[in-house]
């Protein structure tokens, strides 16, 4: 049955974690956290990693913002894993909306409220982050 394109759009909310594989440079699906939603963008498409790259590791305020997702609280993840929200990117709502309707993304979770709060607190106290990116995507 396909799901009417306003009942999707409602779907994908603030905290919405969907697995997707629509990403060009990514060669398979990746888990990834909705952050905010301002006006017809979606921002922070923030990668669930089941490990910290090397290179995040070593640049203190990137790594800083990896922020660790326990696999008791996620049914979807087979092991303890890492929502890097170091690097902001934005995309428009109905861009994710049509992959939903062509099967390339769903949605397959909410981060928890304590998560979701964490990761909102770190966001806007990082240094990654412009003040604009964080009156429009983080409160």
């Amino acid at each position: 049955m396909d799901l009417p394109v306003q009942l999707l759009r409602q779907g994908v909310k603030r905290g919405s974690i969907l697995l997707s594989d629509s990403f060009e440079d990514i060669d398979h699906a990746k888990f990834f956290a909705v952050i905010g939603i301002y006006e017809d963008m979606i921002a922070g498409f923030f990668f669930i990693n089941s490990r910290i790259h090397p290179i995040v590791q070593a640049k203190p305020e990137q790594f800083a913002m990896q922020y660790q997702l326990r696999k008791r609280d996620y049914d979807f993840l087979r092991y303890d894993s890492f929502l890097g929200a170091n690097e902001l990117l934005t995309r428009p709502v109905s861009d994710l909306i049509k992959t939903m309707i062509n099967g390339q993304t769903s949605i397959v979770g909410q981060l928890t409220d304590g998560d979701l709060n964490a990761v909102l607190e770190a966001c806007r106290k990082s240094k990654l982050f412009s003040a604009k990116e964080k009156r429009q995507f983080f409160y």
